[in-house]
């Protein structure tokens, strides 16, 4: 029997499609009821009411897993919700993990993210040689999925059979709720976005490809590895124009240099205290996109037969998919 946490989100849905390709119904934890009928709606699978955060419920959920596939997370670049996220990020997974170890669950595929490496320094391709640091993070989120994938390590060195995958940035289709790109492609389609960043940029992976690598995580990965999943890296104007081309409206003319985004963060992140919306823009996050962040899947591809999309396709079928079940 398999078991996914987090299973109403971007990664855990499209899992679960990908589960039920197979002719796998899995049992799904879930906490938000709500989410559940659009995000899995018409999806087979067995609902179990649970939550990362509540040992007694996962120790439930858990029992008979066969393996369990870790989705859940919470994603936030707001500035002060460290320990918001840690209670997810960090003690949801030592919950993860004891559930686990109580009914002697055979494998556990934990999905983390290439936040949780840190900055690699400029020039420098992110590979797993450079391990979780906490202390590398650029957000507060990365502080949290560092801190879970070393605690992570730990188990399989005394004797867990886990394997992690650390994504990138995640973009394609299923994207209900929707996630901040989703969002700016929307922007974009509308001509809403005004500017963008005129500097550096970062890696993207096809979330149907994150799909894939951890079921294959979960066949082929060895015990105690962790995988980085990447589909490739776009400059922030390459995406622009990838963007221009897939939804047929311009790019915006107005290219913003890192000073003046990062002084809109500093800003931004007055106006989202004040108001207590999600964060959009933050000094950190203008901070990751200078450091263009570049990052290698030859182990995932070596390893377990990782085969990711082009990116630019990945970007065409995102935005077919928001339009089709978005703008009704």
């Amino acid at each position: 029997m398999i078991v996914v946490t987090g299973a109403t989100g971007h990664v855990g849905n499209t899992l679960v499609r990908e589960l039920n390709k197979r002719g796998i119904k899995p049992r799904i934890v879930i906490h938000e009821p709500t989410a559940v009928m659009e995000a899995v709606r018409g999806l087979d699978y067995e609902e179990f009411k649970g939550d990362t955060t509540d040992a007694d419920s996962l120790n439930r959920a858990f029992k008979g897993a066969d393996i369990v596939y870790n989705c859940a997370a919470w994603i936030s670049i707001t500035p002060g919700m460290y320990e918001k996220l840690r209670r997810v990020n960090v003690d949801g997974v030592v919950n993860v993990l004891n559930a686990c170890k109580l009914n002697k669950v055979k494998r556990l595929v934990h999905v983390s993210s290439i936040e949780a490496l840190g900055d690699p320094g400029e020039g420098v391709v992110a590979t797993e040689e450079m391990g979780f640091n906490p202390d590398r993070a650029m957000l507060e989120y990365g502080v949290t999925k560092a801190e879970a994938s070393l605690l992570v390590q730990e188990e399989a060195k005394k004797g867990l059979d886990v394997v992690t995958v650390c994504p990138v940035g995640i973009i394609g289709p299923y994207d209900f709720r929707p996630c901040q790109m989703g969002t700016m492609i929307m922007d974009f389609k509308k001509g809403k976005l005004p500017a963008y960043p005129g500097y550096g940029g970062f890696d993207w992976v096809d979330v149907r490809d994150v799909a894939q690598g951890i079921l294959l995580a979960g066949e082929k990965g060895k015990k105690g590895e962790f995988y980085i999943l990447t589909g490739g890296h776009t400059t922030n104007r390459e995406m622009m124009q990838i963007l221009e081309k897939v939804t047929g409206s311009k790019m915006p003319k107005v290219a913003l240099p890192y000073w003046l985004m990062s002084t809109a963060g500093f800003f931004a992140e007055f106006y989202y205290k004040w108001t207590g919306k999600e964060a959009v823009i933050t000094r950190d996050s203008a901070r990751i996109l200078k450091s263009d962040l570049r990052a290698s899947s030859e182990k995932a591809k070596k390893e377990i037969g990782f085969d990711p999309r082009p990116v630019e396709q990945t970007f065409r079928d995102h935005y077919d998919w928001l339009m089709e079940n978005k703008s009704r």
